[in-house]
């Protein structure tokens, strides 16, 4: 105990520990509420291997084989789980009449740029899509501006799509 105190009055007080950054939680954790955060996948395996069962399964030319090719970009983004139907009806939003840029920001963003803004905000559930298929954005549970019991906050509607998908399939 003296070394300490001898030490202490040598070199001063301990540092504080440096807090560590939060890590975020995927969404598929944050528990969304919605018809559209109900059907949820899981691809087990490498890309390759999923999109190789898949086309055997079904064959190269099939919708299955279409939707897998663009859902490993969709891994990266969102994690393990994807939520199937809300990544489409995000997909339905229309790049041209500027809600897209709205979500997303910077100035003279392409389409893809601010599609894939949209589907990274929706993954850490900054905006969420309602069961009519409107877009809200959001505060997610656990964070300083969540809702007073812990739960989401619903902060503006952005828009409801002209088209809608269904939301569970």
């Amino acid at each position: 105990m003296a070394r300490r105190a001898t030490a202490a009055q040598r070199i001063g007080p301990r540092p504080t520990g440096t807090p560590r950054p939060r890590r975020r939680k995927p969404l598929f954790d944050l528990e969304p509420p919605g018809a559209f955060s109900t059907d949820w996948d899981s691809p087990v395996g490498t890309d390759t291997g999923v999109m190789a069962r898949v086309t055997a399964r079904f064959g190269a030319g099939s919708t299955e084989a279409a939707i897998m090719r663009v859902l490993p970009h969709f891994r990266g983004v969102y994690g393990p789980n994807l939520p199937l139907g809300a990544i489409g009806q995000l997909e339905l939003l229309p790049a041209g009449t500027g809600l897209l840029s709205r979500l997303s920001p910077g100035v003279d963003v392409s389409s893809d740029d601010a599609r894939d803004s949209v589907h990274s905000l929706h993954a850490r559930g900054m905006i969420l899509v309602a069961d009519d298929g409107s877009v809200w954005t959001t505060v997610p549970p656990g964070t300083p501006h969540s809702a007073p019991d812990g739960g989401w906050t619903f902060v503006e509607q952005v828009r409801a799509p002209a088209e809608r998908i269904a939301a569970t399939s």
